[in-house]
């Protein structure tokens, strides 16, 4: 995009500082004027579940069959898959289509020990965590014959199986294990057993281990730190290794780099999903399932702490809202931290599997959170996951079931025409324009005191103004070049608004 502009009005300016200058202008406008664009990148995948780097330039992808590929940095994929386990994996997606091969992370230290974990259900519907290795002669291949299986959970209905694998600052392995759906279905998808609240079982909940220290008989170790250590319960059967609980399907997590905050999308069950975020990654806090479903009560009839010992999402949204859209399952994403857009630096980004929508998380001033909806076209995409490359750009990733998925790059719109209003909204039209008349449209009667035309340089330009009606006005410019350019209107009572002008 910035090539483009750079072609357009300033061709002769190096292309970086005219990016830096863009960047800082459209920086000093409102966070609502942020628009997001998708970018298909690569070629389509067997019903993908996950993305991940390795700290370097490749994306590995995960297909829920059992397949992990490479792609590379100019689109093309590796033609041998970097992992084939689909023997191992469950092998009837379309009726169980929440297992298979869900999760993948590479150990911190990966580039020397060339260790790798996976998350996914066997063929008997076993959750299982597994170490492999890559092999010893081909970085672009792993061996399918390393495998060490770190931890293997008793079968479940082959749904709400979590998923989620990713290590945290501290160097310890974070697994997301979902309640697991146990119980005759529908039924069963509401937690019956009350397993989330349960310290006894690792079902609902987000575990914490030492992967490089095993002890105990077990290919791990737990980490002194982690709450239920000395089992400060009246249960002596408390699992040392869990580090949250009271999740039903924790199936993307993700912690922000720059701040260790650990963020959690919880897949919801009749009314709600939610949003988690737990600041500084504390251990020992209980998200409520399935005593709450977000701030609702779900099922209180036994089991359950008072609600001033529930850790409530820190954002939650309906199944049903008063936009009319129906959204049922969120994929957790991860909070921007690249550099490629400035603007977009600290939004949480997340999806919905029923909507199509993407979701921008960004703070509210007031110690709470905004959410953005961005979905016009993506009905069909299906949302599942988001990833990061090794520049903590963001990629989302979509699993339509019916047909292939694929990977998209997240971009900020800098050329999108999304009004940035402050105060009245009004639509340009044509935008982008071919000449240099438009027409201001606005959504309520105004009496116009002024009307200013600003290039990216912050200088004026002049234009006759006409105004036609209390609501329609037009503007014709005097050879005005192609370029960006914002209109600002202010109006007799001195209420301003602002939008993007693209002239080509």
């Amino acid at each position: 995009m910035c090539i483009l502009v750079d072609q357009l009005i300033y061709p002769n300016m190096k292309k970086k500082y005219l990016f830096t200058f863009i960047i800082l202008w459209f920086a000093s406008f409102s966070i609502n004027a942020q628009t997001i664009a998708i970018e298909a990148f690569g070629p389509t995948f067997d019903f993908p579940t996950n993305i991940k780097n390795a700290g370097d330039n490749r994306l590995f992808v995960t297909e829920q069959e059992g397949k992990i590929k490479i792609l590379n940095t100019d689109g093309s994929i590796e033609t041998t898959p970097y992992l084939d386990i689909t023997n191992k994996v469950t092998n009837n997606i379309a009726s169980n289509w929440e297992s298979g091969l869900l999760g993948l992370v590479f150990h911190p230290n990966y580039a020397t020990n060339g260790y790798f974990y996976v998350h996914y259900s066997n063929v008997d519907y076993n959750p299982v965590i597994s170490r492999f290795k890559v092999s010893n002669s081909n970085p672009n291949i792993a061996d399918p014959n390393s495998e060490l299986i770190i931890l293997e959970l008793d079968a479940t209905s082959g749904v709400h199986l979590g998923g989620e694998l990713a290590f945290g600052a501290d160097g310890y392995l974070y697994m997301s294990i979902g309640d697991g759906g146990t119980g005759p279905q529908p039924e069963g998808a509401g937690d019956p057993d009350n397993l989330a609240q349960d310290l006894s079982k690792f079902y609902g909940k987000i575990l914490r281990v030492d992967i490089d220290n095993p002890s105990n008989g077990n290919n791990y170790g737990i980490p002194a730190g982690n709450p239920f250590v000395e089992i400060p319960t009246d249960d002596p059967n408390t699992l040392a290794e869990i580090w949250l609980y009271g999740f039903r399907n924790p199936a993307k997590f993700s912690f922000d780099s720059a701040t260790g905050d650990l963020w959690i999308g919880d897949v919801g069950h009749e009314d709600i999903e939610e949003i988690n975020l737990n600041a500084s990654n504390v251990g020992g806090l209980n998200y409520g399932w399935r005593c709450y479903e977000g701030t609702n009560i779900y099922n209180t009839s036994g089991g359950c702490p008072p609600a001033g010992n529930i850790e409530f999402a820190a954002h939650e949204y309906n199944h049903f809202e008063s936009d009319g859209k129906f959204r049922c399952a969120v994929a957790g994403g991860y909070r921007y931290r690249g550099s490629t857009y400035p603007n977009l630096i600290g939004t949480y980004f997340a999806a919905d599997w029923c909507s199509g929508e993407i979701f921008m998380i960004t703070p509210d001033g007031s110690g709470g959170w905004n959410r953005t909806n961005h979905q016009t076209n993506f009905t069909s995409k299906r949302w599942v996951a988001f990833g990061e490359d090794n520049n903590k750009e963001l990629y989302v990733v979509s699993n339509p079931l019916s047909s292939n998925g694929q990977v998209y790059k997240i971009k900020e719109d800098l050329l999108s025409t999304n009004d940035m209003s402050f105060n009245y909204k009004f639509s340009i039209i044509p935008n982008p324009a071919k000449d240099n008349i438009v027409t201001l449209n606005f959504n309520k009667s105004t009496s116009l005191k002024e009307v200013n035309a600003i290039n990216l340089q912050g200088q004026k330009i002049k234009g006759a103004i006409e105004t036609i009606n209390s609501t329609t006005a037009k503007i014709e410019f005097n050879a005005i070049s192609s370029g960006i350019y914002i209109i600002e209107t202010i109006s007799n009572k001195d209420e301003k608004s602002q939008n993007k002008l693209i002239i080509k």
